[in-house]
């Protein structure tokens, strides 16, 4: 009998506690577009969740496991944060010109909608950034100068605003999913765990234990793990011969990690600097360990690179671009990464470079 109580109070509980579990529910306006076909659909375009419009009207409704998605029909697409809250949408199409034609373009909107108006902010920011940086390639291609300079100086003013956006977000919008995920898929990669910790915790419980909450936790723990005062994350990878060379190796040693690639200028660039610090301090115990990001077909321009610009130390690379697992493992978006470690393979500085490089080697020799 009480093995039984107990199997039905689990059951109720387990009951009880699906019950409990948030829902999103979109519904949405159509008029004239019946039998239309609308799709929900992960990041990574993975279907979600589907429907038609019937009688001028449609409604999504399901588990709130993922947050971040697009609604996609008639040819229009829309970004949006799923919540627990009703989220309501309208569909149409208008006449508008384009290069000199007048044709149709669909448009979804999301009616008052504070997570969806936070995340289109965000999105048409980080838009106008990247189109920004095409414009400046597109004129180094053109050799306009003038021009270079002026996108150039509108590039960093974008910049700028996109970062005080982004930290607006974060500071002033605590119980909004938004603030989560902008810290997570943006400011994670230029900030440290130390810069980020006071927004972290400053989110509400709902935002921490939502999906996209969780995912943050996630990132929080993995820049814990590579941030001043830890322990770095071993790791192996092959060097030029094949031959695996593990971090764990260098123990007692003062080791610079080097993330780079031979395509990357600011790498190459930074590459005297680090030899003249190499050549200085590497009969007392220093090394660097440089992990490239080149991809397979790059190989011969890695070690092609390696040669020309006389990197004399340990080379080793999974070949694997941005998909190399160690450099997930480090955070790593963006190159020249460098972490310096003590001879305990501590973390004691991050991105260390020019005299400030220098610097802090010398204090570890001291």
């Amino acid at each position: 009998m009480k093995r039984t109580l107990t199997m039905l109070w689990a059951i109720s509980v387990s009951l009880f506690a699906t019950a409990q579990q948030q829902t999103y529910n979109i519904t949405g306006t159509a008029v004239g577009y019946d039998d239309m076909k609308v799709t929900l659909v992960t990041e990574d375009k993975t279907p979600i969740d589907s429907t038609i419009v019937v009688d001028g009207k449609f409604q999504l409704t399901g588990p709130l496991t993922v947050q971040m998605v697009m609604l996609r029909m008639g040819g229009a697409s829309e970004a949006l944060m799923l919540h627990e809250n009703p989220i309501e949408v309208t569909f149409k199409k208008e006449m508008a010109e384009r290069r000199g034609k007048m044709v149709e373009v669909p448009e979804i909107k999301v009616l008052n909608d504070k997570e969806h108006d936070l995340l289109k902010d965000i999105n048409d920011m980080q838009l106008f950034e990247m189109m920004t940086m095409m414009a400046i390639a597109l004129s180094q291609e053109d050799k306009k100068e003038g021009m270079r300079d002026s996108l150039g100086m509108m590039y960093v003013s974008i910049k700028e605003r996109n970062k005080a956006l982004q930290d607006s977000i974060a500071r002033n919008c605590p119980d909004n999913y938004v603030a989560a995920f902008v810290m997570n898929q943006l400011m994670s990669k230029e900030k440290s765990y130390a810069e980020l910790k006071p927004l972290y915790d400053n989110l509400s419980d709902r935002v921490k234990n939502s999906a996209v909450g969780q995912q943050l936790t996630a990132t929080m723990n993995k820049l814990n793990s590579i941030g001043v005062g830890s322990i770095a994350p071993d790791f192996a990878l092959p060097n030029a011969d094949g031959k695996e060379i593990s971090l764990s190796s260098l123990r007692g040693k003062v080791v610079l990690l080097d993330f780079w690639a031979s395509w990357c200028g600011p790498c190459l660039r930074e590459a005297p600097n680090v030899r003249k610090v190499y050549q200085k301090y590497h009969d007392k115990g220093f090394e660097v360990f440089g992990v490239s990001l080149d991809e397979e077909n790059k190989r011969d321009a890695w070690l092609q690179a390696i040669d020309k610009h006389q990197l004399t130390w340990l080379h080793v690379s999974s070949l694997k671009g941005w998909n190399c697992p160690v450099a997930k493992l480090y955070n790593v978006t963006a190159v020249p990464a460098m972490f310096l470690l003590d001879r305990d393979g501590k973390i004691v500085a991050t991105n260390a470079r020019g005299e400030k490089l220098e610097e802090e080697v010398a204090k570890l020799f001291k």
